[in-house]
């Protein structure tokens, strides 16, 4: 391995998303981050820590406005985000931890800040960090290329990625922001951003969502639980569901993969169809929708990718580029589910369409994952520990000689129990608690306990000659 830098512990904690409007903030941890910045700043003076905020620190797209990218309006978003009563206390204790000797503040970058990788924003971000001292400053690390940050701590190698690098849905083309960041500092004219098909879906779609129905931030899973609520509580959401099946699952991947390099120009596979015979079986059909969508079809035409990207690239509606039956059987697939839910109470369809959340593991920290198995394949040897986050999901899976963690996230989330679905009674007030809250704090009121918050850290600390790893809930 590589030289490294050398801590005695090091502390890792992801996807704080602090951004959003009051009442719309999915990060409500602020005293509890701050608090825990602080306990590390004070503990052990002659040891040295590190801190790592492992992606998502900020979060762009939950900003009011918000675009696919934004370059020129970061730095008014990250001073409004700084100064909010929410997030000023995490600022001040990054100051702070970033003040003392022996302490190191590492942030890498995730897949809802990337303007944060802009030159501009970048020295902005370490000036309001360190407020201006060189000593600070010199205690600040900002690992924006992709890379991730590596380190050792007792010997043992660690690497933490945010964890989009692995998902093609969300992930970055690195080398085109730096691009951008260069001509736009050299006053180049410089083509619009690509955004990938996760920010495209949060834009587009969700953010409009959200404004009527705040839990679509929270609940996990996102496609079992998500869409047929969603269905259930608003059919007029059909249309903009079905786009998001339609033109991300079929179209998108491939397109992506291919400019990142994720995708050879050998590999082969087919799209598969969504022929559903919903008419006659409803309950399949939503069965069969929630199987497929969002999976990763691929191609095997180089020259459909290639006009794909040319049409995204011109600004087409990618719902046009599909043959008119495909772009109707899409459409009449979700619209069908939308229709019977008609005939039935909402509550108890829903309730029905989540009966495979029965074997769903999202939860369980232990339970494999496409994260993990992606970066457990991808990483070579020489790291003990690999920690990610992204998914908001915790994990801890020791993996032939190395431990992968996920950290989770400081956001709130919604995870619908076995408790609440063990009956239509038991679910008839969560589905109304959905469907009537209009905010995060609604939800929080109108039914306790639905709202959870699970801060996770991942502390990694020298232990003799070696290191131990650990995952655990800031008190």
């Amino acid at each position: 391995m590589l030289p490294v830098p050398e801590f005695d512990q090091l502390h890792i904690v992801s996807d704080l998303h602090m951004g959003g409007m009051a009442g719309f903030q999915i990060f409500r941890q602020g005293a509890k981050l701050a608090a825990l910045i602080d306990n590390l700043r004070q503990r052990d003076p002659a040891s040295k820590i590190a801190l790592l905020i492992n992606g998502d620190m900020v979060d762009f797209l939950a900003e009011p406005g918000a675009s696919y990218f934004d370059p020129r309006g970061a730095i008014p978003k990250l001073d409004r985000i700084a100064s909010d009563a929410a997030f000023a206390p995490v600022f001040a204790a990054l100051g702070r931890f970033a003040a003392t000797v022996n302490r190191q503040l590492i942030i890498t970058l995730g897949n809802h800040d990337l303007e944060l990788a802009l030159p501009w924003v970048r020295a902005h971000l370490l000036e309001k960090l360190s407020g201006g001292d060189d000593s600070a400053r010199g205690r600040i690390t900002l690992s924006f290329d992709g890379a991730g940050y590596a380190c050792s701590v007792g010997g043992s190698g660690v690497l933490c990625l945010h964890g989009n690098e692995v998902d093609t849905w969300n992930v970055t083309d690195f080398e085109a922001l730096r691009r951008m960041g260069r001509d736009l500092l050299q006053a180049r004219t410089v083509p619009d951003w690509t955004p990938n098909a996760g920010t495209k879906m949060v834009i587009d779609v969700m953010n409009a969502i959200k404004k009527r129905y705040a839990f679509v931030d929270l609940l996990k899973p996102e496609v079992e639980a998500v869409i047929p609520i969603l269905l259930a509580l608003d059919e007029k959401q059909a249309p903009k569901l079905s786009k998001v099946i339609a033109v991300i699952s079929h179209l998108t991947w491939d397109s992506l993969r291919r400019r990142t390099g994720f995708l050879s120009a050998g590999e082969e596979s087919e799209v598969p169809s969504l022929a559903l015979d919903e008419k006659a079986d409803p309950t399949g059909a939503l069965d069969r929708l929630m199987r497929q969508t969002f999976q990763p079809p691929r191609t095997n035409q180089d020259s459909l990718l290639d006009y794909i990207e040319g049409e995204f690239d011109k600004g087409s509606d990618p719902l046009q580029m599909l043959e008119p039956e495909r772009r109707d059987q899409q459409l009449g697939a979700v619209q069908a589910i939308a229709d019977w839910f008609r005939g039935k109470p909402k509550h108890q369809v829903v309730l029905e369409a989540l009966e495979k959340l029965e074997k769903d593991r999202s939860f369980d920290r232990t339970a494999s994952d496409p994260t993990f198995e992606r970066l457990n394949e991808w990483v070579g040897p020489g790291f003990n520990f690999i920690v990610a986050g992204h998914t908001h999901l915790e994990r801890e899976i020791p993996s032939a000689g190395r431990t992968y963690f996920n950290s989770g996230t400081w956001a709130s989330l919604i995870q619908l129990t076995a408790g609440m679905r063990s009956s239509p009674e038991k679910f008839k007030p969560v589905f109304d608690t959905l469907d009537k809250a209009q905010t995060i704090d609604q939800l929080v009121e109108l039914l306790p306990g639905l709202v959870i918050e699970k801060p996770g850290v991942v502390s990694i600390q020298r232990d003799g000659g070696a290191a131990r790893g650990s995952l655990h809930h800031a008190e």
